[in-house]
């Protein structure tokens, strides 16, 4: 069983990026905690802790969830390897005004029908499951027209055949519009995640929370057009860079359509084709449908899918 836990750890790992060229690689529990939300997002390079997003901002920063115009709802899909899928649900209602709001999201990492096996043989005794999850509550408040601040309480399980373990965790977040009511909006934003208690499959064995923190900027130099940047750091990793960049054009008052673009430097120590990032998107009426590309080297290609409806 030791073998089992120390190989799923480690695919985990590799899948989070955490297995960038940190002396401390691999110190922290509940690695898919770094997988992100939102295909938006992942096409992005997941550069977008400055940006005035949308429902998955609820995984990025919650402070942006103040500034949504209307309620929305989304559902993301992320297809890995090995059977590995990974899900995330988010909920946000903007109220007063739209200068509060309240989210709830659930963020779902598993892989079933692993072989089990009992000693040096390829014979197996049955199969097993392993699943990790998040459950999310978020409020966020609006202070004027240029701050926010958001915060997340979290309930995180992980469970593999009979072991299980949990934890509770927060984040804090942050965004700061420097010129709201410009065609060029610049926004800075900043977000503290995973500050809990450490995590384990037995009581006797645990591994702190994956505690991060990251601060972006956003800028808009011309209509349809966004650049995004960001640089965080996990306990466990290296500092990271990432860099996104999105393209957008309406087709009359209904459809859009956008293109983007995105680089991400925590998995820089991966062997083969990764960091960089790529999808598109696509918006009618108040329904949006976004894909993304998102290579992990040697490991394969992942992709996430994402569908988020306003109301």
């Amino acid at each position: 069983m030791r073998n089992v836990l120390a190989t799923a750890a480690a695919l985990v790992l590799a899948l989070a990026g955490g297995a960038s060229a940190a002396s401390n690689a691999g110190a922290a529990g509940a690695q898919f905690l770094k997988l992100g939300a939102g295909a938006r997002a992942g096409a992005l390079g997941d550069a977008v802790v400055a940006a005035e997003g949308d429902a998955f901002s609820i995984y990025h920063n919650p402070a942006a969830l103040a500034r949504l115009d209307r309620s929305q709802a989304g559902g993301a899909h992320t297809s890995l390897f090995q059977g590995i899928t990974y899900q995330a649900l988010a909920f946000a209602r903007p109220f007063a005004d739209r200068k509060q709001a309240v989210g709830l999201g659930i963020f779902y990492l598993g892989v079933g029908d692993i072989e089990r096996r009992t000693g040096d043989s390829t014979n197996s005794v049955g199969t097993f499951n392993a699943a990790d999850a998040a459950y999310v509550a978020s409020y966020s408040r609006a202070f004027g027209d240029r701050l926010s601040l958001g915060v997340n309480g979290k309930y995180i399980s992980q469970s593999i055949d009979s072991y299980s373990g949990n934890s509770y965790a927060a984040d804090l977040g942050v965004l700061y519009r420097f010129n709201p009511d410009s065609d060029r909006p610049v926004t800075a934003g900043a977000a503290a995640r995973n500050m809990g208690r450490s995590i384990g499959y037995v009581s006797s064995v645990q591994d702190p929370l994956p505690t991060s923190l990251h601060l972006g900027a956003a800028f808009t130099p011309l209509k349809g057009c966004g650049l995004s940047a960001e640089a965080g750091k996990y306990r466990d990793t290296n500092l990271y860079a990432a860099f996104g960049a999105e393209a957008r054009r309406s087709f009359g008052e209904a459809a859009a359509g956008a293109l983007r673009f995105g680089y991400n430097s925590a998995r820089r120590a991966n062997d083969g084709l990764n960091g960089v990032t790529a999808g598109a998107g696509l918006s009618f009426h108040r329904a949006a449908f976004d894909f993304a590309w998102v290579p992990f080297g040697t490991l394969g290609d992942s992709f996430r899918f994402s569908l988020l409806i306003k109301f």
